[in-house]
């Protein structure tokens, strides 16, 4: 298979005195606790550290945000403390907003992006416009994503699979580390540190995704002794857990992760998030049973459709 050209190294823009504007939440802020007061965490034993908080922009890429409400979301996270971003190409043109803001602020945050691409070629191309899009040279985590069954897995680790774009992207510098995601089963990520060393895993961990093939049961252990870092995804439950968005954030951070990644499409989703994690304390054995109960109803994969196998 011919191999692709590489894109066209840029030079990072120098930061600027004026950013994409001051938000509400930035406002607030200045009274207020320092963006110091949002925990961090080690991302595994990359020897990154990242805030327990962190925007996933699935809700910017796809919701009725313009390129510069978007970045105003993402500059009011980073405003905020949240040093986390995680994206994907596939999220729309979540890409292009966090890269509005990128121009002036990459090095204050932990940057990530994705490829759902299966092959090389594809992929390649793939990892190249997200770099293009997120205005910057580099991301400090690239991950394989969604991989659900152990045919994907076969196709992105076998010859001419996504695998060997990533590592050539690490290999170039295009990023730090490599990671990996997967929504469904739990033996099938296992089988993926099996077979590579990925620096992390991005995983379903709430209450409800607790009772329907847990991935923590399988996670967990392997992560002390191999220490990848662990990243919840679908802690809110996709939206669908509406009634206890900050028990169901707290429940996450209790876990042995390093963070909890939250779509946030509002400045206000942005404040009550950030009091949240600002103020977090692990919950008790007693609190998890008792949200894991309450939330029961919506362990199912009618609601869960990620789980569905």
């Amino acid at each position: 298979m011919t191999m692709l050209p590489r894109i066209s190294r840029r030079n990072f823009l120098k930061a600027a005195s004026g950013a994409l504007g001051i938000s509400a939440l930035a406002a607030s802020a200045q009274s207020g606790p320092s963006p110091a007061s949002i925990p961090q965490r080690p991302l595994g034993k990359t020897g990154l550290r990242v805030s327990i908080l962190g925007l996933g922009c699935v809700d910017i890429g796809h919701g009725p945000h313009s390129v510069s409400e978007g970045a105003k979301i993402v500059e009011a996270c980073i405003d905020a403390g949240i040093n986390y971003i995680d994206c994907a190409s596939s999220y729309g043109n979540a890409e292009v907003k966090v890269g509005e803001v990128m121009k002036t602020r990459r090095k204050e945050v932990v940057l990530t992006t994705k490829t759902l691409e299966r092959s090389k070629e594809d992929s390649w191309k793939e990892i190249n416009r997200s770099l293009e899009r997120l205005n910057t040279d580099y991301v400090d985590l690239l991950q394989i994503h969604s991989i659900n069954s152990l045919g994907q897995l076969d196709s992105v680790t076998g010859k001419n699979g996504a695998l060997e774009s990533v590592i050539r992207a690490k290999e170039e510098g295009m990023c730090r580390h490599i990671g990996i995601t997967g929504h469904t089963r739990p033996s099938v990520i296992k089988e993926a540190l099996n077979r590579f060393p990925f620096d992390t895993t991005l995983v379903p961990l709430s209450s409800t995704d607790k009772l329907i093939d847990d991935f923590g049961d399988v996670l967990f252990p392997l992560a002390q002794t191999n220490a990848f870092g662990i990243i919840a995804m679908k802690v809110l439950s996709a939206g669908r857990v509406t009634k206890y968005p900050a028990e169901s954030l707290r429940f996450a951070m209790t876990l042995p992760i390093s963070t909890a990644i939250v779509g946030m499409g509002t400045l206000d989703e942005v404040r009550q998030n950030v009091e949240t994690a600002r103020n977090f304390k692990p919950m008790t054995d007693a609190e998890m049973n008792a949200l894991v109960e309450k939330t029961r109803s919506f362990a199912t994969t009618s609601v869960l459709w990620w789980k569905r196998t």
